[in-house]
């Protein structure tokens, strides 16, 4: 990664987790300056990268809540800078067939996944508009079952609240192209990450995306250089 994302402020929700901290250690080996919103205390002080210099956390922000969204926004501007790019990774899986799925776990998945990603773009865009930046970015998480339903057997919740990420980021990047705000997101298949294993004992771990991969592609589309690529939801499955 050769970008120049020097004094550029980028919020990363869900950047204290494995694929945010690679996200983010990217960016500031590049210059950037990052925001990120932490669900509680005890992610924020665990948050390896918390101390450095172009760093801003803020504990005990639910980006279920509206108004807890926006004013994480509006705090992050005030010590970072204006808003260049925002990178929502802030989610959460859950496995079950439907028969064993209750409507009260299909709506914590639409929460967690869907309604973080709508409040963040809609933060975001507001904010975007504001900068002095000609134009922005926003990059989202959204994942293989999302555009391969049949891949989610067994976790029809999941899959249809990260589709709802991808129909997202393909409506809004035609809604913001006159204001040179480039939308899109990747959909991994599963990541490598020290959960992901101990969850999957028996699985070929080889086979999957690794973090710091991943950041590279994210890393990509919030970039300057990237002019072109607006409202993809662009497979990155490794060997899986």
């Amino acid at each position: 990664m050769n970008s120049d994302f020097t004094n550029r402020h980028i919020i990363v929700t869900g950047g204290a987790g494995a694929l945010g901290s690679a996200v983010v250690q990217l960016l500031l080996n590049e210059g950037a300056k990052c925001s990120i919103p932490c669900y509680n205390t005890t992610e924020e002080e665990t948050f390896r990268l918390r101390n450095h210099a172009n760093i801003f956390t803020k504990a005990n922000i639910d980006l279920t809540n509206e108004e807890q969204t926006q004013t994480f926004y509006d705090d992050a501007i005030a010590q970072q800078g204006p808003l260049w790019a925002s990178i929502h990774i802030a989610g959460g899986f859950g496995m079950g067939n439907i028969e064993d799925t209750p409507m009260s776990d299909f709506n914590k998945q639409l929460q967690l996944n869907t309604v973080t990603c709508y409040n963040s773009c809609r933060a975001a865009v507001q904010r975007i508009r504001e900068s002095n930046y000609t134009g922005g970015r926003i990059v989202n998480i959204a994942a293989r079952p999302a555009v391969e339903p049949r891949q989610g057997k067994g976790m029809t919740a999941y899959t249809v609240s990260k589709a709802g990420v991808a129909a997202l980021t393909q409506s809004l990047a035609a809604e913001v192209i006159e204001d040179d705000i480039t939308v899109n997101a990747i959909a991994p298949s599963i990541i490598d990450t020290p959960q992901n294993r101990n969850n999957m004992t028996n699985a070929n771990y080889e086979d999957w995306p690794k973090p710091n991969q991943l950041a590279q592609q994210i890393a990509y589309l919030v970039s300057p250089e990237n002019e072109v690529t607006r409202g993809g939801v662009i497979p990155v499955y490794g060997k899986s």
